[in-house]
């Protein structure tokens, strides 16, 4: 039976001209809502379609006997999603429907340097300050200048100015990763450093399914790859494998294990 996780990112001051890469670590492709909400709040698309599912269920969803896919969602449940996270902001509709290339062109005010949504004719992107982020660059951030579909219209902006104190959001995981203490929280830690030490890697994230690192010469997480397979890289290392496991910390790990 899965236990229960609650979620939510500590409430602040609006980031401006900031935008985070969507870490997609679901098995689906990246959904345009879903993803912008991601990179502007900097959660992993997971946690977002659980915010989702909170906002469409309540916790309901946690007694049905599956996990409701996420995969279209409306603007009026975007920006209920955005609050139940800690943010506030209003849809505003745009006279003409300017390109994507004029709004971008034209914005004023906090539309000029705020995490904004535009709602294109036909999906999502997340804008703030000179930044862009969308499905077609696969939720990497990048210059408004490298901004694809720049003719595509765009008829209503939701620009978020304002943070309050976000709402626990509900998911289910796996019990085996519920708990971090005791042998459990050593073995986790040994594999960090395995992974740090394999990879160069400053930070490391890894979530019931996959593994993404940062290095020292990147900006975004990169998808390392399935926590099975990096694990098993670590563990039966390969003279040609992506890892070689010929690090001390590598060895520790395999000991820890048993290997």
């Amino acid at each position: 039976m899965p236990k229960l996780n609650n979620h939510a990112p500590t409430p602040g001051a609006i980031k401006t001209r900031y935008l985070h890469d969507a870490i997609n670590d679901t098995k689906s492709r990246l959904y345009s809502a879903t993803g912008v909400i991601a990179s502007i709040t900097g959660l992993t698309v997971s946690q977002v379609n659980d915010a989702v599912r909170q906002v469409l269920y309540g916790t309901d969803w946690l007694d049905f006997p599956y996990t409701p896919a996420i995969k279209r969602v409306r603007h009026g449940e975007i920006k209920r999603t955005f609050h139940l996270l800690g943010y506030v902001g209003e849809w505003r509709n745009l006279t003409g429907k300017p390109t994507l290339a004029a709004y971008l062109k034209d914005r004023t005010g906090a539309e000029r340097d705020h995490p904004c949504v535009l709602s294109l004719s036909t999906h999502y992107v997340a804008v703030s300050g000179g930044l862009f982020c969308d499905v077609a660059s696969r939720g990497v951030v990048v210059d408004i200048d490298e901004a694809k579909g720049r003719r595509k219209r765009v008829d209503r902006v939701l620009v978020l100015t304002k943070r309050v104190a976000p709402t626990p959001i509900f998911s289910r995981v796996a019990i085996g990763y519920t708990k971090k203490t005791g042998a459990g929280g050593k073995l986790d830690q040994l594999f960090r450093k395995a992974i740090k030490a394999e990879t160069g890697a400053i930070r490391v994230k890894i979530t019931p399914n996959e593994v993404f690192i940062i290095r020292h010469d990147e900006s975004g997480w990169y998808w390392l790859g399935s926590r099975n397979s990096v694990e098993d890289l670590i563990l039966r290392p390969q003279p040609n494998g992506r890892l070689r496991g010929d690090t001390d910390e590598a060895a520790s790990y395999r000991k820890a294990m048993g290997e």
